[in-house]
């Protein structure tokens, strides 16, 4: 079952110094604003529980969901090779709130 990314509680997470939010859930890739990118999370085989790799769709060993405010440059296999794994940030978000905050980003960058 997928659901929709604006009705999730995510959690704030890094993958390489670039910030997003996860989700142990399937998300329904049509309630996710077109401007984000939205990767699917390959847990290692043998259900080690280690997330190893980000892709545009997991069937098998689905660990998760992130969403980004960049892209994630994926490989000729289609994957982004989670090298450091996902850093856990302890705190929670709304979609609206990552969005939110993300603005005020850009718009001190332009200061």
């Amino acid at each position: 079952m997928m659901i929709d990314a604006r009705n999730e509680d995510f959690e704030l997470a890094e993958i390489d110094n670039v910030v997003v939010i996860f989700t142990n859930a399937r998300i329904d890739r049509d309630t996710v604003p077109f401007d984000l990118y939205c990767y699917d999370v390959r847990e290692s085989e043998g259900f080690s529980g280690d997330p190893v790799t980000l892709e545009k769709v997991v069937s098998v060993n689905h660990w998760g969901t992130i969403i980004s405010m960049k892209p994630f440059p994926l490989d000729n296999d289609g994957c982004y090779l989670l090298k450091d794994g996902i850093n856990f940030l302890d705190e929670c978000c709304t979609l609206d709130d990552f969005i939110e905050m993300n603005q005020d980003d850009e718009m001190n960058m332009t200061l």
